[in-house]
């Protein structure tokens, strides 16, 4: 989730009930980061990396929600609700990438407008996204182009996610990033750091980052938060984890 405005959102907790609830993201228009290399780890990580491990993984980025793990559980299902083959040209490349990380959580693509699906996404106008939070149960947080939301059970398995992309804000280079920061964080890396400019996660206040690519270290986190750690998992259970296994 990038931040080029001042945004803020909600996050929503149910009262114990299952599907009740959910975390808000949001993206802004983007920022002009640069690409310094993101340090990464031959040997033992450095606490630098812990300490970025431990914000893009644990909670959310707004709302002030719980420090834990929220991932999916059983692999999840995935269907572009809106979208022609150009708009989803940049998804189509990222999913088997994400896969080869996900190992038995690996996202299965359904058939396009499958409103059951896990993870829905949505290429379509900005002015649509308000329409498409109402009828789904979210609020949407005005002005930004890309927006993701974590709906999650009281186990902090998620159940749902819907990313919204909009398609006459965002082309070339910028829906990609958007396309690849948002279906990411909807697996439950939920929040940015400033730390490491090529992340996918980066963002440093208006500087919301431009990596168009998973860094060696995203997709480092993407394969130890499902090989290594469970829904709920506090940060004691993450460092140990993280420690053992990272």
């Amino acid at each position: 989730m990038k931040r080029a405005l001042a945004i803020c959102a909600l996050v929503l907790w149910g009262c114990g009930q299952p599907d009740a609830s959910g975390s808000g993201g949001a993206a802004g228009a983007g920022g002009a980061g640069g690409m310094a290399g993101a340090g990464g780890a031959a040997g033992a990580p450095s606490e630098d990396v812990k300490s970025w491990a431990r914000q893009v993984a644990l909670g959310t980025e707004y709302g002030g929600g719980a420090k834990v793990i929220a991932r999916f559980s059983s692999p999840p299902t995935l269907s572009v609700m809106k979208g022609n083959a150009a708009d989803r040209a940049d998804l189509d490349e990222l999913v088997p990438v994400l896969n080869q990380d996900l190992g038995d959580h690996a996202i299965e693509v359904v058939a396009d407008g499958d409103a059951g699906a896990n993870i829905r996404v949505y290429y379509v106008p900005y002015s649509e996204f308000a329409g498409i939070g109402q009828a789904n149960g979210f609020p949407v947080v005005p002005g930004n182009w890309g927006y993701f939301y974590l709906f999650w059970a009281p186990s902090h398995a998620l159940t749902k996610a819907f990313v919204l992309l909009a398609t006459d804000k965002l082309s070339g280079t910028k829906l990609r990033h958007f396309t690849f920061e948002e279906v990411t964080q909807s697996l439950g890396l939920a929040s940015d750091s400033e730390l490491f400019p090529d992340s996918i996660f980066y963002a440093s206040g208006a500087d919301g980052g431009d990596a168009t690519e998973l860094s060696a270290l995203d997709r480092r986190l993407l394969r130890f938060v499902y090989a290594h750690t469970e829904p709920g998992a506090g940060l004691a259970a993450f460092d140990a984890a993280f420690d053992q296994h990272f």
